[in-house]
């Protein structure tokens, strides 16, 4: 008798069938509920159950904007929060990146250098070629406030020029701006006749001690070589009013005399607006001053331009300059005083500028004095006093990067 074969529909294959769709429908539903809970359930409940896995594919991602601080603006605010000026000074500028700041308003602004010139004219764009002076009737005036000797100029340090236009007959003559030129050197320099600037707002047309603000970032020969060591260079700069037509006035001339200055990570000057007998002092963290009777600090500290000393000894620069050789300024508080010491000028007013270079960053600060001095050493902090000894700005100095 033959064997029986079982038959594909007897009752055990439906079982297995059935059993092998139940155990698929329960793993698919299994993973749609995992992810559903992956979705939606907290993190912490989650991280219960176990570890969560790296994630291969994050998906797209929804972006968050955020406003963009000016990198500039950020830097010049932390240097407020380190420069703290005396009672009686006035904040006249903070430029984060030193005279390359003055540079690059110009580029930002109004196109910026065409050429390889060292000279500054804060507010001022530098153009390639002869300024185009044309003498035609109507034209504006202008006039140097002041003209006697040569203006001195500490590389590194703004130094101002006063000067006085007046509006032409022409139909239109109102003054534009002014022209420059330093003679010998390339370009020539167009300088509106307001402009906003990182040293303030500069007016040099119809407005009564205007000034134009100069500089040098180095002593630099006409043909573009750094002068010999502790040589002075003698430059002269000539300055035309243009008004809204075009016309120039003739040129003005004011000779400047460059100043070999010693250089370092650390640099203040001090400059006045008359010849008179001010004096600087600087104050390093260990207490030692620097002064015309500390000239050379052990911690390195000099002391290399002395201004107007007794009213005899060289009259006329109206600048003074102490400085830190690179990698010798401390870190810690430093203060720079100015006393005024013996008036030269009958005890009228005399407006002075600090200006401090500290690991590439440039503070510019201002302020007044009036009457017959005394002669007498600033050694003490003088707090509040005004008369004779003013304290200028404590500031922090840190390891130059």
């Amino acid at each position: 008798m033959d064997a029986e074969v079982e038959s594909p529909r007897s009752p055990v294959g439906i079982y297995v069938v059935v059993g092998l769709l139940v155990v698929i429908l329960l793993a698919a539903g299994g993973a749609g509920i995992w992810m559903l809970w992956s979705r939606f359930a907290p993190a912490e409940e989650q991280a219960e159950q176990g570890e969560l896995a790296e994630a291969g594919d994050p998906g797209p991602v929804t972006p968050v904007e955020m406003p963009v601080a000016d990198p500039t603006e950020a830097r010049r605010e932390r240097m407020r929060q380190r420069y703290r000026p005396g009672p009686y000074v006035e904040t006249v500028g903070l430029l984060p990146g030193g005279t390359s700041d003055l540079r690059r308003m110009a580029a930002d602004h109004r196109g910026g250098r065409t050429i390889d010139n060292p000279w500054i004219v804060v507010g001022g764009e530098l153009r390639a070629g002869a300024a185009p002076i044309d003498g035609r009737a109507g034209a504006p005036g202008i006039r140097l406030r002041e003209s006697s000797g040569r203006q001195v100029v500490v590389p590194g340090t703004p130094s101002s020029v006063p000067v006085d236009t007046s509006a032409g007959t022409g139909s239109d003559g109102a003054v534009a701006g002014l022209y420059l030129e330093f003679v010998d050197y390339p370009g020539h320099f167009v300088l509106p006749a307001v402009v906003e600037s990182e040293l303030g707002t500069l007016r040099v047309a119809g407005v009564e001690e205007a000034e134009i603000q100069l500089g040098i970032d180095a002593p630099m020969l006409p043909n573009g070589q750094p002068a010999p060591a502790g040589k002075e260079i003698y430059a002269t700069v000539r300055i035309a009013a243009v008004d809204t037509s075009g016309r120039t006035s003739a040129w003005v001339e004011r000779q400047l005399r460059v100043m070999p200055t010693g250089t370092g990570d650390l640099e203040v000057t001090l400059s006045m607006t008359r010849s008179t007998d001010l004096d600087l002092y600087v104050v390093a963290p260990t207490g030692a001053v620097v002064y015309y009777g500390n000239t050379d600090e052990a911690s390195g500290g000099q002391l290399d331009l002395d201004a107007n000393a007794a009213c005899s000894s060289n009259m006329g620069v109206d600048n003074e300059h102490i400085f830190w050789p690179p990698g010798r300024a401390l870190a810690g508080t430093y203060q720079v005083r100015v006393a005024n010491y013996e008036s030269c000028i009958g005890g009228g007013p005399v407006v002075y500028r600090i200006t401090v270079r500290n690991c590439g960053e440039t503070a510019v600060f201002s302020g007044t004095f009036e009457g017959g001095g005394q002669s007498e050493s600033c050694l003490e902090d003088p707090g509040a006093n005004r008369g004779w000894c003013q304290r200028v700005v404590d500031f922090e100095v840190t390891p130059c990067e």
